[in-house]
């Protein structure tokens, strides 16, 4: 079977350049275009204008691939796509593409047999996985769009938080409270320049004498041993800053079972603002990237692509800008020197956790 990658190294050209071709985009010229298309014809490969028209008329289906459920912050991301795809008269079609994402070609492949309008792919922790398969569906002439960054020029439009200008205001409120010995909690940075690190790490470096401490963790049971670890430093962070809202949640059950009392021995703030932040005690101080917007843009973008066929403009890349709530488990510093990890009687079974 032809692939685009061999439509692409017979011309010459990048992957997505001849994606690009292969859709008409004017970012390519004339030239190129025919004969990028002249060879997709010749090797039997379907350019997207002839494959579109061989298409039955439109599902009214719309094609969701997430990497999983567990995570709260995907079950609630998929109710809103849900409402606003509702909304707008479509049916919305889940497809799970795994923790690892190892499972996202063969989602796009089946959502292209289902004959789908077209797909919102949320990516994670490994970016693209499918570029391939998502390549030659849009060649297929099925519109995609990405929630999420990644990196590379993908065919289709992203829509995606800037996460780096939330990190920045997490680190700015800390060191504005005075913290100078700060943790993180979770995972290493993925979403390139908009990562929420890389705009945390920046926003302390602005301020002299700041101590960051990495604690990688995912689990409950990494998240129990990274605690551990930051008491028993001689001298432990005043705050932390947990990647993800469900990770400060695990942070707080973990340092309120060692009968560390937050914010007043450590402050913590999460990222994604869940619903879930607001049932702790005390309140969780997260980041909003406005997950509404996000949702309703991803889907708007679609269908706009759905409603003007003949519309030849390259991909977009849509930034939705964070919010800072600020809660009741941020504060002020006061010393950790006295800090230990000491179980509290009782504590597995406070009302708080």
């Amino acid at each position: 079977m032809i692939k685009l990658a061999d439509i692409a190294e017979q011309a010459g050209v990048s992957e997505s350049t001849a994606s690009r071709a292969l859709a008409n985009s004017p970012r390519i010229s004339a030239v190129k275009r025919e004969l990028i298309q002249r060879i997709a014809l010749e090797a039997g490969y379907t350019v997207n204008q002839v494959a579109r028209n061989l298409r039955v008329q439109s599902t009214k289906t719309l094609g969701l691939v997430i990497p999983e459920i567990t995570n709260p912050f995907f079950p609630r991301l998929v109710q809103l796509i849900a409402d606003s795809a509702i909304g707008a008269g479509y049916r919305l079609q889940l497809h799970l593409s795994g923790v690892s994402q190892e499972s996202e070609g063969d989602c796009l492949a089946a959502l292209r047999e289902q004959r789908v309008d077209g797909v919102i792919l949320v990516t994670s922790e490994n970016g693209l996985v499918a570029r391939e398969a998502l390549s030659q569906m849009v060649a297929f002439g099925v519109p995609a769009v990405l929630l999420g960054w990644v990196s590379g020029e993908p065919p289709v439009d992203m829509v995606f938080g800037n996460d780096a200008t939330g990190g920045y205001l997490v680190a700015k409120h800390f060191t504005d409270l005075g913290h100078r010995r700060v943790a993180i909690l979770g995972a290493v940075p993925h979403r390139g320049p908009f990562d929420r690190l890389v705009g945390f790490r920046k926003g302390l470096m602005e301020t002299p004498g700041v101590t960051e401490i990495v604690v990688p963790a995912r689990t409950n049971e990494e998240v129990r041993l990274g605690i551990d670890h930051l008491l028993g430093l001689d001298k432990p962070p005043t705050a932390i800053f947990a990647y993800q809202d469900s990770l400060a949640a695990m942070a707080c059950r973990c340092l309120r079972q060692s009968c560390v009392s937050i914010p007043e021995e450590i402050s913590v703030v999460g990222f994604d603002n869940l619903e879930l932040g607001t049932y702790l005690c005390p309140q969780l101080t997260t980041v909003d990237l406005s997950m509404e917007q996000m949702a309703s843009c991803a889907v708007e973008t679609l269908l706009g692509r759905l409603k003007t066929p003949s519309f030849r403009g390259g991909p977009n890349q849509i930034v939705i800008p964070p919010q800072l709530f600020v809660r009741e488990s941020t504060s002020r510093p006061r010393s950790t020197q006295s800090i230990k990890k000491t179980p509290c009687e009782g504590a597995s079974h406070c009302a708080c956790d």
